[in-house]
């Protein structure tokens, strides 16, 4: 009952300011109802067209913003939390986008109501991606279910008002069509959110309980070395057997190419490579990284290693493992060389 109770207050404030909004606006005469003004001169028309073209091109947009919203929160199961974040911040800063576009349009004369309904509708969708966010993560952290549902709640109500207001906005741009003497003036429809289900509290009981199962199953931690991307310098020139042939040189560089396979973020990653001969000379070099993104790669490069021209030599390069991590198969690469003479 408590939360049925704070459903039904949020609809009837928002309810209560586009009642108060639509009054404000016929006290100032904003709402125009010539009926008689029917003859438009081409400016005229060219100016509604161009609103109407505007209007459109943010309207597609939001829908998108929507699209990508929920998209979002589908994949969250193959997903990091930072790429979640990241995902959820572009979000927001597209719906900003919208709403100040909004804001800067000027609706031709006979039109700032419906355009104060469609400002209005563009700031509800912008304050439902903003509260999500927090909400969400709230949710996540275990801060306080009651207080993450209610406030998840509240967000996929804004969304459900927004897509009410803008209901009024098309009737309100056909009316204001018709008072200068066009017909049937209408806009593509637009509505954000996809289940409505989820004005309910249970309901997002069970949405954040979901979202927090597939989060903790997500993460997968491993690092590895790409074989297939070892540089030396002095170049290798050929391959004899087991060995690679470089060119003379007095000193060695080995670049290495580290590739994050999990799915977070791996800081301090600690790269070694350990140079050996046949007969015992040996050399030992380490690197960290400071962080590498999921599925992104970091070149290594570690210089110094004393040549020893006609020598058998060996180098093992190893990465990791970091915490965590389960196959460790591509941990270590083994190079066979021999610098010529």
């Amino acid at each position: 009952m408590e939360h049925r109770g704070r459903k039904e207050s949020i609809i009837t404030l928002i309810i209560m300011i586009i009642v108060a909004a639509v009054i404000v606006s016929w006290i100032t005469g904003l709402w125009s109802c010539e009926a008689g003004r029917k003859d438009l001169t081409k400016e005229q028309r060219l100016t509604i067209s161009d609103y109407i073209n505007s209007v459109s091109v943010l309207v597609q947009q939001s829908n998108k913003v929507s699209y990508d919203f929920f998209n979002t929160i589908d994949k969250v199961k193959d997903i990091t939390r930072e790429e979640l974040d990241k995902e959820l911040l572009d979000i927001i800063e597209e719906s900003r986008v919208i709403l100040q576009n909004s804001n800067e349009l000027n609706p031709p004369e006979g039109f700032e109501v419906s355009h104060g309904y469609l400002e209005l509708v563009f700031d509800t969708r912008n304050r439902s991606y903003e509260d999500f966010r927090p909400a969400l993560f709230n949710a996540l952290d275990d801060l306080d279910i009651e207080i993450s549902t209610t406030q998840i709640t509240n967000t996929f109500l804004y969304m459900f008002m927004s897509d009410e207001v803008y209901i009024y906005f098309q009737d309100k741009l056909k009316e204001s069509g018709e008072n200068i003497g066009i017909g049937n003036l209408t806009i593509i429809d637009s509505a954000v959110l996809q289940d409505r289900s989820l004005t309910g509290a249970q309901n997002v009981i069970g949405f954040i309980s979901d979202i927090k199962t597939v989060a903790k199953l997500q993460e997968r931690r491993g690092v590895a070395v790409i074989g297939d991307s070892i540089e030396f310098d002095p170049p290798v020139l050929n391959q004899n057997g087991d060995y690679w042939i470089l060119g003379n040189g007095e000193e060695i560089s080995i670049a290495v190419k580290i590739e994050n396979q999990g799915n977070v973020v791996e800081n301090d990653v600690v790269v070694l490579i350990s140079y050996k001969t046949e007969n015992n000379v040996s050399d030992e070099k380490s690197y960290t990284i400071g962080a590498i993104e999921p599925s992104k790669q970091k070149v290594v490069t570690l210089s110094g290693f004393t040549a020893y021209p006609g020598r058998k030599c060996e180098i093992e390069i190893t990465v990791g493992p970091v915490p965590d991590e389960v196959f460790m198969g591509n941990n270590t690469l083994v190079i066979k060389f021999m610098m010529e003479n």
